[in-house]
């Protein structure tokens, strides 16, 4: 008679155990890779009379550059309603397209003060600069990018009157008044 592999519960309780080594070592090797690539936020508050604005950036950690940013979301709420919207800009390109907004800011109006959202890197071009310009009660008025990204929101040109028929006020040499600027930050911690 041919005797049976025999296998008892300790030799099923190590190979068990022997797998579930190698399953948690590969779990962990790749939580540790996911953490290293992990995204992080970013956020950038600005009170403009009866408007709360804020902006997340979102972006992972690139060697090459200061941050990969790829999605920005605008909160938009009026305190006196609680009511908010939110505006999405999302960078397909990231790695390319650094045309991020960088800059929140509360300007003057002739009855009540705007919020006026920018992108810049002292290029001086219009595709690198841009703005985007909404109400004191959060609705988009229009923007002036040339090149518009993924939005949420359909983008619309200013009109050539566009400072005079929402009351923006400007200043002798065509600038606005600031009343509060706040700058958008991408890196994940000071000094980069």
């Amino acid at each position: 008679m041919r005797n049976k592999p025999q296998f008892g519960i300790v030799h099923l309780l190590t190979v068990a155990s022997i797998l579930i080594s190698l399953s948690l070592l590969s779990a962990s090797a790749n939580a540790q890779e996911a953490a290293e690539e992990a995204a992080y936020i970013t956020q950038a508050n600005l009170h403009c009379e009866e408007l709360d604005v804020s902006v997340e950036t979102y972006c992972k950690p690139d060697e090459r550059l200061d941050a990969a940013c790829f999605l920005q979301k605008v909160r938009l709420r009026l305190t006196s309603t609680g009511k908010f919207t939110e505006k999405l800009y999302l960078y397909e390109d990231y790695l390319k397209d650094r045309s991020l907004i960088t800059q929140l800011a509360c300007v003057k109006g002739k009855s009540k003060n705007k919020v006026v959202l920018s992108s810049t890197n002292l290029g001086n071009c219009k595709v690198c600069e841009w703005a985007d310009y909404f109400s004191e009660t959060g609705v988009f008025l229009g923007s002036d990018r040339e090149k518009f990204g993924a939005t949420n929101f359909k983008p619309r040109a200013l009109p050539g009157n566009f400072y005079q028929k929402y009351g923006f006020v400007l200043d002798d040499n065509g600038r606005f008044t600031e009343i509060e600027k706040v700058s958008v930050k991408r890196t994940q911690r000071e000094g980069k």
